[in-house]
């Protein structure tokens, strides 16, 4: 039995309120409306797998378990909040970064500032190269 068969038969209510919510009309058997259920999964996929998981016959069992972790992710953040990494997020840092790097390769000042110029442009391919990989 899957998730979907599960949640038709023991909340056909709610599933059918979930189906008719994405504009199809519920079919009240629960093997129709399991198949529905993995329709407007597949058509929907993220909004309707919240749907889903409001809906599950089991939430209760699991919810104070998720509560926990809600707690857990939002007090290791906090904590993190000081670390090296705390401006990761809005790009605060990067961005100071390459205009303390524009600052540098627009004044070079001797044989050295060749050698600071390519260093300086590897580095920020590097970082432009990790802020693409990171923005996926």
């Amino acid at each position: 039995m899957n998730v979907y068969q599960y949640t038709a038969l023991n909340n056909p209510h709610g599933s059918t309120e979930m189906v008719e919510s994405y504009g199809i009309k519920a079919i009240r058997h629960p093997k129709h409306l399991a198949k529905q259920l993995a329709l407007v999964v597949a058509k929907h996929r993220d909004s309707a797998l919240g749907k889903l998981a409001e809906i599950h016959p089991d939430v209760p069992l699991f919810q104070k378990q998720i509560d926990d972790f809600k707690v857990k992710i939002k007090s290791e953040h906090d904590n993190n909040n000081n670390s090296s990494f705390s401006n990761f997020i809005d790009g605060q840092t990067i961005k100071s970064d390459i205009a303390s790097l524009k600052d540098k390769v627009s004044t070079p000042t001797t044989d050295n500032g060749k050698n600071e110029i390519k260093l300086l442009m590897i580095g920020g391919i590097i970082v432009i190269g990790l802020a693409i990989i990171f923005k996926k």
